[in-house]
């Protein structure tokens, strides 16, 4: 009974028989793909110089994020040895 469910579930999500998104838009569905590379999005272009600019941020953002973690497993590190020690001579 299971099968038969899923199976007439499966059969209402085809293209012919659901709605896309709003309204009744079959439009794209069947469309060619010429048609849907000309609804491509256009992304904003920015000069070399603010490119580097955003990458030498996200660059020194990433370092300083890295410092912080090094530092961290040091201090993990170094109370885990102390713990160790302490375990061990008592």
């Amino acid at each position: 009974m299971d099968a038969i469910n899923r199976m007439k579930q499966n059969r209402k999500l085809l293209p012919s028989n659901r709605t896309k998104f709003k309204e009744n838009n079959r439009d794209m569905i069947y469309s060619s793909i010429a048609d849907k590379k000309s609804n491509q999005i256009n992304f904003k272009t920015i000069s070399e110089y603010k490119l580097n600019e955003i990458k030498k941020r996200i660059r020194e953002h990433a370092k300083a994020e890295r410092k912080k973690e090094h530092i961290l497993f040091a201090i993990f590190f170094v109370c885990g040895l102390i713990a160790l020690i302490l375990i061990l001579m008592t």
